[in-house]
């Protein structure tokens, strides 16, 4: 896709310096994408700070918002496995071509996400990760977010980079808390001091987003439970195998989607879509 189609992502044509092409693979389009924000953060990164990424992640999913990263170690890949665990796309914003693997342990994890969401580049196939490349790509990850939310941060990390984008082009930016003797959260710490949003439960998080009165919308465009059920009625054990998600959160999401009044159980334990 190039800058000025139809299919090119408005919420990059307002952004200074935008990608004058995009590549991408995977289930969706950038264009099809449901509400986006992106959960970035350092590389080193605590236990805590994997932990937090990771259900922040997943509860931001479950509403059926897209979360945004760069597949990177630590807080990124983090971010992905929980919007993953959640059941909503997400999209990865990768330093090079769609073909070379960054870091390298993560393809099977890039491999999940194209099968849920998709992975983006500017950069054409065979084009290698370099050094500049990745503070070039941060201004994606930001300019195609609603909203920025920073987990754990040094203060010279490129996720200040991305940070600095977001600002620029006008994004809110949100920082989760962090241990004042690390210095792996100098930087997200500094943000909630001059003034960004501070990100003390998912719940807040999506409430501060505005999401309330849209998240049940978006989630029945971007759920797969839903998608399944849509075609034939099933039970949870039947959803886990064919969705390849753990039990439990097919129970729980399942629950979540009859309150809401989106699924009906019938007898025999057999779910199906209102």
């Amino acid at each position: 896709m190039y800058f000025g189609g139809d299919d090119y992502p408005e919420q990059l044509t307002d952004i200074p310096d935008p990608p004058a092409i995009l590549f991408y693979r995977g289930k969706y389009s950038p264009v099809d994408l449901p509400f986006t924000v992106a959960v970035i953060g350092s590389r080193r990164c605590s236990l805590y700070g994997r932990k937090t990424a990771r259900r922040l992640s997943m509860e931001l999913s479950r509403a059926g918002i897209c979360v945004v990263s760069g597949l990177a170690r630590g807080i990124d890949g983090e971010a992905h496995r929980g919007a993953l665990d959640g059941g909503s796309p997400t999209a990865a914003v990768m330093g090079g071509g769609l073909d070379i693997m960054y870091p390298p342990e993560h393809s099977s994890l890039a491999e999940r996400v194209a099968a849920d969401g998709c992975l983006i580049s500017e950069y054409p196939p065979g084009v290698k990760p370099a050094k500049y490349t990745f503070p070039e790509r941060n201004r994606i990850i930001s300019g195609l977010s609603c909203a920025v939310v920073v987990v754990e941060a040094g203060e010279r990390s490129g996720t200040m980079i991305t940070v600095g984008t977001a600002l620029d082009q006008g994004r809110d930016v949100f920082a989760v808390p962090g241990d004042t003797d690390r210095s792996s959260t100098r930087g997200s710490n500094r943000l909630l001091r001059d003034g960004a949003g501070v990100v003390l439960s998912p719940e807040e998080l999506i409430k501060e987003l505005g999401l309330n009165s849209v998240s049940v919308a978006v989630s029945t465009i971007s759920d797969p439970i839903l998608a399944f059920l849509a075609k034939k009625q099933s039970t949870p054990e039947q959803l886990s195998l064919a969705l390849h998600k753990d039990a439990a959160l097919i129970n729980t999401r399942l629950l979540e989607l009859e309150l809401q009044g989106l699924v009906i159980r019938r007898p025999g334990g057999l779910y199906t879509q209102v």
